[in-house]
């Protein structure tokens, strides 16, 4: 994958962000999962919605640095909002999520196909 393109911004913008990630506390914390392997999580502490806030400020800041727009995909069921990520291989993905909208694709096609046999 080709590096992303550097992004530009207003310092009005950066400044926005910047408020909810200072107010954001988490720390590193080290746990074992259920077979006894470590793994490193973040722990947030404090008010839950300052802390909700943090998280999606941190995940943005991390896509408007790292990110490469071009990956940024609205699901192509008609009544699904949600956009995604595109990490496949081939960047052809089409759903948020193949057990649900892509399911629910499949399903509609399947009983379109099964009227049209009968």
């Amino acid at each position: 994958m080709p590096p992303a393109q550097p992004k530009q911004g207003d310092a009005r913008d950066v400044d926005a962000l910047n408020e909810y990630l200072h107010a954001y506390l988490s720390a590193p914390q080290l746990q074992c999962d259920s077979e006894g392997k470590l793994m490193l999580t973040r722990t947030a502490r404090g008010d839950a919605i300052v802390s909700m806030l943090g998280a999606v400020a941190e995940a943005v800041a991390q896509l408007l640095v790292e990110g490469d727009f071009t990956l940024i995909k609205q699901c192509e069921h008609p009544d699904c909002i949600l956009w995604f990520y595109d990490r496949t291989k081939a960047r052809k993905r089409w759903w948020c999520s193949m057990a649900l909208c892509g399911n629910r694709h499949k399903a509609a096609q399947f009983r379109k196909r099964s009227r049209a046999a009968v």
